[in-house]
């Protein structure tokens, strides 16, 4: 007859095996530099949530796998806790919180065009509480309006060239997102996850340039259809 000990640890065992097999689809076609999908997971911005319990399943189950006593049965025996612990990690390894569902959707973002008028986008910013609006055309995505935008083009122009008429295309190199006078903007594809993002808001910038917004494209570029953006604010997002 089964004991309790044998029924938990195979239990143990069994969803740990779920786990790889869920971490070996990820990395599919991917080198696994430590040879263990766990340990490149572990590595992985991702786990960070989830990292500590983790390593410690992976300890114990390599007590389960490689070390017995004289009679052949485990030297430990996982508790229900611990049991329910990696039960946890093997959901959150499955269903990853996606960056795209926690930004603003595609269809909800004020996009403005290049002959738009600037005083109304800026008008319309300000009624609206935005700091960032992004610019697109026929092409995708060309350049987000900003008060940096602003400031790098009176910087270059002079407030003499801030005239009515202004249009947003006239700032066009003040607007691209390569402009190292400007605030600084990435692009992820749609399987980025949450973690990532906010790890990619929370380190310090190079020449004290901040990463304003991240755009999640269909596939990480800049011309390609932007399906959400994010703001530091969404990501900090139930942090939890």
């Amino acid at each position: 007859m089964e004991t309790r000990q044998e029924l938990r640890s195979e239990r143990f065992l069994k969803l740990y095996r779920k786990m790889e097999g869920v971490l070996e689809k990820r990395y599919s076609g991917k080198k696994v530099s430590s040879g263990s999908v766990v340990m490149e997971y572990l590595h992985d911005p991702d786990s960070a949530p989830c990292r500590a319990d983790l390593d410690m399943c992976r300890e114990i189950r390599n007590l389960l796998s490689h070390n017995t006593d004289d009679d052949g049965q485990p030297v430990i025996e996982p508790s229900q806790a611990v049991l329910d612990l990696l039960g946890e990690i093997v959901d959150y390894v499955q269903r990853p919180r996606l960056a795209v569902d926690y930004g603003t959707p595609g269809d909800k973002i004020m996009f403005a065009h290049p002959n738009d008028s600037a005083l109304d986008v800026i008008r319309h910013m300000m009624r609206m509480g935005y700091s960032h609006v992004p610019v697109r055309d026929r092409t995708g995505l060309v350049g987000v309006f900003s008060p940096g935008a602003l400031m790098s083009f009176v910087g270059d122009k002079g407030f003499e060239n801030l005239r009515d008429d202004l249009r947003v295309g006239d700032l066009k190199n003040a607007l691209s997102v390569d402009n190292e006078r400007n605030d600084k903007y990435l692009f992820f594809d749609s399987s980025v996850t949450l973690t990532t993002v906010r790890m990619a808001f929370e380190k310090r910038q190079e020449r004290n340039r901040r990463l304003a917004v991240v755009f999640i494209t269909e596939d990480g570029g800049q011309h390609t259809q932007v399906l959400a953006m994010l703001t530091p604010w969404d990501a900090l997002k139930d942090r939890n």
